[in-house]
């Protein structure tokens, strides 16, 4: 699809159009991306696809930025203009190609349509070709039905075997040692497992409960033009600008949730005081603080972490702020920021030699989704807690920092549980799966 050319866009506010999430059921054969924050108050919905932009490499996301500014230079916009087009799209987590084309390397689209909320007010931006006709007024009075309410898939996942246990602590030595020799000082390790459901699993529905119980996180849903959808709850924030004030976040160390609320106050006062989760916690931290001081921002002393509770785990969280001293763009801002040590490891280019030699590719899982404008702006988060969707099956993804004093089994239930984060609610019971059927933690970062 071309990258640039002649287009007009125009943005109008609308009424309230309800769940952004159901009035995508309007669209079911088109691409589209959702985007919500709940508790930021933060929803879009993007439908089809004016102009697409792909990239591969090292520099990919600094290319693809580039030229997503170029493409919304090309838009002549009318009406609203402080809610101007945007493009969404995402990254995937290595910069070679991965199994599935609906999922490059990177991939950035103009939409159609693009309905976006903020602070109760809707908007609704149009783009077409010039010389074309524009839209009718069809779309700007357009309600969500709501979600219809189905019968929820029975998700089968296998047993966990021995084989795939000893493997797993094979791995872990082969980090451990690279770790022992000093050769790193954090890896993270993922493993995959493919479900399969009594039914055709609907992508929204199962955001949607996502959502109701994680109104923290970032949901996103993004279903390209053929192949798996993608959906993640995701609760990590890579990098947010805002003119030339920069935020990120940093995600790692982990305890379990408890019922009991003292109980559980005493996993958090646990967690804050662990040595092994306090140094791979500072790992991030100081990649983070390093990586925005690096392209010229001036970096604010990060705070002491804080504890973040999901309704899976309950994880160490540090935010970063920063001013930037020069206009970089969010797209490039999220190259300097990526792969952050809670997904990658430390040093970057070690971790990421074990990895790619001996997991299947991970695609945009670890990668990062998000959006930017004509000026720049935008918010990147990091592709954790997702699924790729296709039919009856489901693919999932959970990752395990490894650091010094690591235990492979304690890793191995955390990914179990990280695993879970979607697809707890849909799980069919697995006779004899022991203790692999309801482990008892999980690890922040991936």
């Amino acid at each position: 699809m071309r990258e640039a050319g002649a287009l007009r866009a125009r943005t109008r506010v609308v009424a309230d159009p309800g769940d952004l999430l159901a009035l995508a059921a309007r669209f079911p054969a088109s691409p589209l991306v959702f985007w919500e924050h709940p508790a930021g108050g933060h929803a879009m919905l993007a439908v089809g696809v004016a102009r697409e932009i792909r990239a591969r490499g090292a520099e990919r996301f600094a290319v693809a930025g580039a030229a997503a500014g170029r493409v919304l230079a090309a838009v002549a916009p009318e009406g609203d203009v402080q809610a101007a087009p945007r493009m969404l799209g995402g990254f995937a987590f290595s910069d070679a190609p991965g199994l599935d084309p609906a999922y490059p390397p990177a991939r950035v689209v103009l939409p159609r349509l693009l309905w976006t909320r903020a602070v109760g007010r809707t908007t609704l931006t149009e783009v077409w070709e010039a010389g074309g006709a524009p839209p009718g007024d069809a779309h700007a009075k357009a309600v969500a039905a709501g979600l219809v309410e189905a019968p929820a898939p029975r998700l089968r996942a296998p047993t966990l075997g021995a084989d795939e246990r000893e493997e797993w602590r094979r791995r872990i030595a082969r980090a451990r040692a690279l770790i022992d020799e000093g050769a790193a000082r954090k890896v993270v390790l993922a493993r995959r497992r493919r479900l399969v459901a009594d039914r055709p699993i609907d992508a929204a529905a199962m955001l949607a409960r996502a959502r109701a119980a994680r109104p923290g996180c970032f949901n996103v849903w993004v279903r390209p033009r053929t192949g798996a959808s993608l959906i993640a709850s995701t609760p990590e924030l890579l990098v947010r600008r805002r003119g030339a004030d920069i935020a990120a976040s940093a995600l790692a160390g982990s305890a379990p949730r408890a019922a009991d609320r003292d109980e559980d106050e005493r996993f958090a006062a646990a967690l804050l005081a662990c040595a092994k989760n306090g140094r791979e916690h500072a790992l991030v931290v100081g990649a983070v603080c390093d990586a925005l001081a690096a392209v010229g921002a001036d970096v604010a002393p990060p705070s002491r972490p804080e504890i973040l509770r999901l309704p899976e785990a309950q994880h160490l969280a540090t935010a970063v702020r920063a001013r930037a001293s020069r206009p970089l763009p969010i797209f490039a801002l999220g190259g300097a920021l990526h792969p952050t040590p809670a997904v990658c490891g430390v040093p970057a280019a070690v971790a990421r030699a074990l990895i790619e030699r001996e997991e299947p590719a991970r695609g945009w899982y670890t990668g990062a989704l998000g959006w930017t404008d004509a000026a720049g702006d935008g918010e990147l988060v990091v592709t954790l807690r997702s699924a790729l969707v296709d039919g009856a099956t489901l693919e999932v993804w959970a990752g395990a920092g490894i650091v010094e004093g690591s235990d492979a089994d304690a890793e191995l239930a955390e990914t179990e549980a990280k695993m879970r984060a979607l697809v707890a609610p849909y799980l069919a019971p697995v006779a004899g799966s022991g203790d692999d059927a309801a482990p008892a933690a999980a690890a922040a970062g991936a």
